[in-house]
């Protein structure tokens, strides 16, 4: 990738690399005035590298994946069978999810079937009642509305579960997030102590570092998880 240093990334990577050089600078200097400095150590680090192989980060993101599909099948579900009740709604799109990872043994599999039926019936009655609705009885009439209603009852269920499903997958991607900044953090401290390195800089803002110590980090996060 190249980048522009007219544009507001170029500007940031100039910007960090001044900050790198005058840490280095106030780093080397304070070593200096010590009586037996010892040297400035420095190291750097790949973060994306890192991240990209801590296997933490690859069994969450499956996780992550199998429960969006999961939500996404059960709304779905909700969607495609919507005169359904709430209750038989739910437990049709639990059966669905349940199919979608193992094969359902002989009872569930004939519950689900009935549930389907029972949606696929309540359908052509809807259907039905909308074709005639110039010459309805009052008690199709009430049928009718009563239809209605539970679709709309299963467009807000949908939203509301969509909005609170948004909701879940941001708060968990922060806690990753969170986590895998803490590990990657302790993980770095500790090779830098032990490899005996002052500072260690992330290879965003020190380009280039004779003593790249990504592949140990990497070894003390997957050793953790």
């Amino acid at each position: 990738m190249n980048m522009k240093l007219d544009t507001p990334a170029g500007y940031r990577a100039i910007i960090l690399g001044a900050i790198t050089l005058c840490i280095v600078a106030s780093l080397t200097g304070a070593k200096a005035g010590q009586k037996n400095p010892e040297g400035l150590k420095v190291a750097v680090f790949d973060q994306d590298k890192a991240r990209t192989e801590y296997k933490f980060v690859a069994t969450e993101r499956d996780k992550f994946q199998q429960e969006l599909k999961d939500t996404d099948l059960m709304l779905k579900t909700w969607q495609a069978n919507a005169l359904l009740t709430e209750a038989d709604q739910k437990k049709l799109a639990d059966l669905s999810i349940e199919e979608s990872h193992a094969a359902l043994d002989a009872p569930k599999k004939a519950e689900k079937t009935k549930l389907e039926n029972l949606s696929k019936s309540y359908t052509e009655e809807f259907n039905a009642l909308q074709a005639n609705r110039n010459a309805l009885t009052p008690a199709q009439k009430d049928r009718l509305n009563i239809l209605v209603r539970g679709a709309s009852d299963t467009d807000a269920r949908i939203n509301t579960a969509q909005t609170a499903a948004r909701q879940k997958f941001q708060e968990k991607d922060n806690e990753v997030s969170a986590t895998i900044l803490k590990d990657t953090r302790t993980a770095v401290s500790k090779v830098a102590k032990d490899k005996g390195y002052t500072v260690v800089f992330s290879t965003v803002v020190a380009w280039y570092g004779e003593n790249d110590i990504t592949d140990s980090v990497v070894k003390e996060l997957n050793n953790k998880k």
